[in-house]
């Protein structure tokens, strides 16, 4: 018998305009299944995004270098493992 482990995290964040909320961003990150990784977007108020979709866009992209550092992370641990 031997002992499987996996690291599971789970990233969110948000996008907002003053304090209005325009889209949420969330993903996950996993030691173990790295080709199935998804970032999602939803946009919570469509009429701020039209007006202000650079400002989100820019969010997103923030969003996806953050998740991708944190991938980076994970899987350096599970290799000097």
């Amino acid at each position: 018998m031997a002992l499987t482990k996996q690291k599971t995290v789970n990233l969110s964040g948000e996008s907002r305009i003053g304090d209005e909320l325009v889209a949420r961003f969330s993903a996950q990150v996993s030691s173990n299944d790295a080709l199935s990784q998804d970032i999602v977007t939803t946009i919570a108020n469509v009429d701020l995004y039209r007006k202000n979709s650079k400002a989100v866009r820019d969010d997103a992209n923030s969003f996806r270098e953050f998740v991708y550092a944190v991938q980076d992370q994970v899987y350096s641990e599970t290799e000097t493992e």
